[in-house]
């Protein structure tokens, strides 16, 4: 329990998961029987702090082998062997992997904006490899414009870092929200027009502006639940839902060439972050009708030291 948000850490859960009893939609665990939601789950710092570091090509799920486990010991020296190894056994057991990886999130945000910030770095570092390699397919000018959006969500995330050290942050998180929609609508009409063109679809620039969508759309709804603006964050949150059924629903394997097999991992990974996607409002608004405060809920989950995911209480 973490202080008085009903948290539990609970293997009897992964136990009913993998018995078929419990199973999971996006980022909740419902009921086989009747549907009904009983658990939320939210990865915590000490997930993100790994998650953040790990570098996905197009729509491929991180790896389960030890060389995580080795990985982010070797640069996260507070996070121990053993915890990392728990890790990964829920991220099998619940496969999330995906979802932390893709920035849509395991629970109402990615935990921190640290990590946010590194994981932007990773990707930015990304898209300007695949621009370079396509500039031939771009406009000189549009390739500008892709690079001043992303100096400006840069911008943005850099604020959001920052924000916590202000005597009242209220204001500056309200400002980067209101900032962060503005790219989301850009990265959204990039992602429009990729799908738009002719011919397969290039998966790699796809899944660089879909991760920066997410993240641009993970930090606003983080924004708005650190400041406990709720029924804004629920409002945002289902528009996101409705936003990314709109763009991804509809593709296919055969969206993405000829190659079956990517196709395939393509569509699964937009599947279950579209899922992801449409279960947060379902747990923003029960933190509003429990009254529950939105800062600290996020400063819980940052601060949870000792288990990557763990979950939130509902029904019983």
């Amino acid at each position: 329990m973490i202080g008085s948000i009903p948290f539990e850490i609970s293997a009897e859960l992964l136990g009913r998961v993998a018995s078929g009893e419990l199973v999971r939609y996006g980022t909740i665990l419902k009921d086989a029987a009747t549907g009904q939601i009983v658990r939320h789950v939210q990865e915590t710092g000490v997930a993100q702090s790994v998650l953040s570091t790990l570098a996905s090509g197009p729509f491929s799920p991180i790896s389960m082998g030890a060389e995580v486990v080795n990985a982010g010991a070797s640069i996260y020296t507070g996070v121990k062997i053993n915890q990392l190894q728990v890790m990964m056994g829920v991220l099998q057991s619940l496969q999330v992997a995906t979802l932390g990886v893709s920035l849509v999130g395991v629970g109402v945000s990615v935990a921190g904006f640290h990590h946010m910030h590194k994981r932007f770095n990773s990707l930015e570092k990304r898209m300007e490899h695949v621009g370079e390699a396509i500039r031939a397919g771009f406009e000189s000018a549009a390739h500008r414009d892709l690079r001043k959006q992303l100096h400006l969500t840069k911008s943005l995330l850099q604020r959001a870092q920052h924000a916590p050290e202000l005597s009242d942050p209220r204001r500056e998180y309200s400002e980067i929200a209101a900032g962060l929609a503005d790219q989301a609508g850009f990265f959204a009409g990039e992602i429009t027009f990729t799908v738009q063109a002719n011919g397969p679809i290039d998966p790699d620039m796809f899944w660089q502006l879909t991760q920066m969508l997410m993240l641009c759309n993970s930090v606003r709804i983080d924004c708005d639940i650190r400041t406990n603006e709720l029924r804004h964050a629920l409002a945002v949150s289902e528009t996101v839902s409705s936003s990314y059924s709109n763009l991804f629903t509809h593709l296919t394997p055969l969206s993405f060439g000829p190659a079956v097999d990517q196709g395939l991992a393509a569509v699964r990974v937009l599947r279950d972050a579209s899922d992801a996607a449409a279960s947060k409002p379902y747990l923003i608004d029960y933190l509003r009708t429990q009254r529950i405060n939105g800062g600290d809920y996020i400063e819980a989950i940052e601060q949870e030291e000792n288990s990557p995911y763990i979950f939130l209480k509902t029904a019983v």
